[in-house]
Order: structure tokens, then C-alpha cells, then sequence
């Protein structure tokens, strides 16, 4: 009989220590499908056609309503179908991610903007109009995000500039005080109360780095919100394996 209550007794302890653990084992599996579901491959983009400009490429966003559109500019002879893609796993739960084609066909998928912001405009431009003509309502025109990485930061940093009542928040990656001319400091100055925020984010072993530093210092004497983010051990590169742990919080922050 002392041995079965022994038994018991320690039948007892183990079920009420899994009934402890159960919030903890939860939230462990919870995690596990959270990582799970943005691990899984992300499907190919929709293809958006631009009158008089190449195709675009677009995911829908995850919610309901109208949203805002995060335009992406890729760098120079990058495909801006896998970019697309890229950006799809952790922009998409923000708005429509949209990645237009730079007017230079290098092949193979491979594009650039030619240094042109005037032609970048056109087709930033072009593209928001073809979107907004297919989805209607549920695309914002005004206060989107955009984004810029290399030469698509020379083209959405100067684009931005002049028409920040459609772009009113920037995600610029790897930015250069030099992308900039002329008076650029009289524009912010006048026209700051129309930037929303920016965020700058660059690696630490990207030679531009210095330079992103200098135009967050613009950016802030003419009181515009700004972050500047410094990435440890990350060069002139966005890291495909880190999207949703790099991108998320400025997306996240810019989003407010």
C-alpha cells in the first residue's frame, strides 16, 4: 500500500508540473508555427503592366482596407523579381509591395536606373497611377513608404526630396550625402512638416556608412524624426536570411 500511494503521490506531482509548464510549452509551439509560416517560400509576384514603362512587380498586402504602398528601388544590375520576393516576407503585412523595373535591361533579369531620378520618377510615378487604376481605393497615393537600396537609394532619396506628400516616409539603405544637390537643406527645412519619418540603415562595413551618418545629421537639424541604424558586420548587402528580423522594426517604426 506505501508503495501505490508513493506512486500516487508522484503521479500527482508530474501532472501538476505539466499543468505549470503548459503556458510556457504554448507559447513554444505558438512560436514554432509563427516561424514555420514565415519560413515557407513566398510565391512568385504578380506582374502589374505600366503604360509606356516595363512591368512592375506587386504582393498584395495581408490585410484588409486601404493601405499604403511600399515601393522598392532596387540597386544597379539587381533582379527586382527575387527583390520582390524578398520583400514580400516582411512588407506585405504593411501594405502593397511594389518593385518597378529600372529602365536599363542588363539581362538575364538584371536592371538599372541609369543614375536617372527624372527617368525613376517617371516610372515611380507610372507605376503607383497602374496600381492604383487596377485596385482602386484600396491603394493609397499619398504618405507611402518608399525604399531605396544602392542606386535605387540615389533615385528614392532624390525622388523623395521633391515629392514627399507621396512619399512621406523613406526607408533608405545604404545612404550618401552626395546623392543629393544644390540647396538641399533649404528643402528640408521648408517642406519638414510634410516628411513623416525616415529611417536610414546601413552595414558597418559599407563605405557609405560615414555618409549615411552625415544625412541623418541633415535630416535632424531640420527636425525631421529620423533613425539611423549602423548594422554590426553587415556590408553593401541586403541579407535574403534576415529580411523579417532587419527590416520588421524600421517598417514597424515608420508604419506609426
Amino acid at each position: 500500500m506505501l508503495r501505490a500511494s508513493q506512486t500516487m503521490s508522484n503521479a500527482r506531482r508530474l501532472l501538476f508540473a505539466l499543468l505549470a509548464f503548459a503556458p510556457a510549452i504554448a507559447l513554444l509551439t505558438s512560436s514554432s508555427d509563427a516561424w514555420a509560416k514565415t519560413a515557407r517560400p513566398i510565391a512568385e509576384p504578380s506582374r502589374l503592366e505600366v503604360p509606356g514603362y516595363p512591368d512592375a512587380y506587386y504582393y498584395r498586402p495581408r490585410v484588409r482596407g486601404q493601405r499604403p504602398v511600399l515601393m522598392y528601388l532596387h540597386g544597379r544590375g539587381a533582379n527586382p523579381s527575387e527583390d520582390c520576393r524578398k520583400w514580400a516576407k516582411v512588407g506585405s503585412q504593411f501594405g502593397w509591395v511594389v518593385c518597378p523595373q529600372g529602365p536599363e535591361d542588363r539581362g538575364g533579369g538584371a536592371r538599372s536606373w541609369l543614375n536617372s531620378a527624372q527617368s525613376g520618377k517617371e516610372t515611380m510615378d507610372a507605376t503607383l497611377q497602374a496600381l492604383r487604376e487596377q485596385f482602386g481605393r484600396r491603394v493609397q497615393t499619398r504618405q507611402n513608404i518608399l525604399i531605396g537600396f544602392s542606386e535605387g537609394a540615389f533615385v528614392a532619396m532624390q525622388v523623395g526630396l521633391h515629392d514627399p506628400n507621396t512619399w512621406s516616409r523613406w526607408l533608405i539603405l545604404a545612404a550618401n550625402d552626395q546623392y543629393w544637390f544644390g540647396d538641399t537643406e533649404a528643402i528640408l527645412k521648408e517642406d519638414r512638416r510634410k516628411f513623416r519619418r525616415v529611417y536610414l540603415l546601413t552595414g558597418e562595413n559599407d563605405e557609405v556608412a560615414e555618409n549615411t551618418e552625415k544625412v541623418g545629421d541633415m535630416l535632424k537639424k531640420a527636425k525631421i524624426p529620423t533613425r539611423v541604424k549602423i548594422v554590426p558586420g553587415l556590408g553593401h548587402e541586403i541579407p535574403a536570411d534576415r529580411m523579417v528580423t532587419t527590416y520588421r522594426r524600421p517598417l514597424l517604426w515608420l508604419s506609426k
